[in-house]
């Protein structure tokens, strides 16, 4: 169900959603690859640019041996729009199949999750972006806790900026710590301000000073 231009362009991702007989045959083939007492687990979306094969998708999945299935209550069309979730759709494939479905899609704190268990009638979600947002969201989900402290979000920076890779060139990291400080400021007033210090840097090694000389 993965939507960005990038992943569709080549096949992959939203594109199955297109072809349900295709998703059937890649689950399948992961089902028979995969050792019995192991599970498959598939995510998709609701559908292309329309919800109208969600039924026949969820089947496909179903089928070929899956032994769950997370759906995330938006079409690729939808993209992340917040006004276009569909829980009501995750529980009507939730009744449909006999496999467990768990549901995705606008969990962001305990109360988005409860409403959409309940809403979906799922015993269980998946976060994803959030997770981006607030580091510790499976335990706010689960448990009701709050959010982790800035000072505990700081050492896992600090932590991420240590796991360069032997032999990067040093601008995946660049792009990818100032992506995940662009998540955390939705939730972190403090998160703003170090990535506009951070912002014009170019290298890893320039990040890490000013990420480490936080405390």
């Amino acid at each position: 169900g993965c939507p960005p231009k990038l992943v569709n362009g080549s096949g992959g991702g939203a594109t199955l959603l297109k072809d349900p007989e295709l998703i059937y045959r890649g689950a399948k083939a992961m089902r028979e690859a995969v050792p019995s007492h192991l599970p498959v687990t598939v995510k998709v979306r609701l559908g292309w640019d329309s919800d109208d094969k969600q039924f026949e998708i969820a089947d496909a999945v179903q089928q070929a041996g899956a032994t769950e299935l997370v759906v995330h209550g938006r079409t690729k069309e939808d993209g992340y729009k917040a006004e276009r979730i569909n829980w009501q759709a995750i529980g009507e494939i939730r009744k449909r199949l006999t496999i467990p479905v768990i549901a995705n899609g606008e969990i962001w704190d305990y109360e988005s999750a409860q409403a959409c268990l309940k809403e979906t009638g799922c015993i269980a979600v998946m976060i994803g972006r959030g997770a981006l947002n607030v580091p510790n969201l499976s335990r706010v989900v689960k448990y009701n806790e709050p959010r982790m402290p800035w000072a505990d979000v700081v050492k896992l920076l600090q932590k991420y900026t240590r796991l360069e890779k032997q032999g990067d060139t040093g601008l995946y990291h660049v792009a990818r710590i100032k992506q995940w400080l662009s998540y955390l400021r939705k939730e972190y007033d403090d998160a703003l301000g170090l990535l506009q210090e951070i912002r014009t840097l170019q290298t890893s090694a320039d990040i890490a000073r000013v990420i480490q000389s936080k405390s």
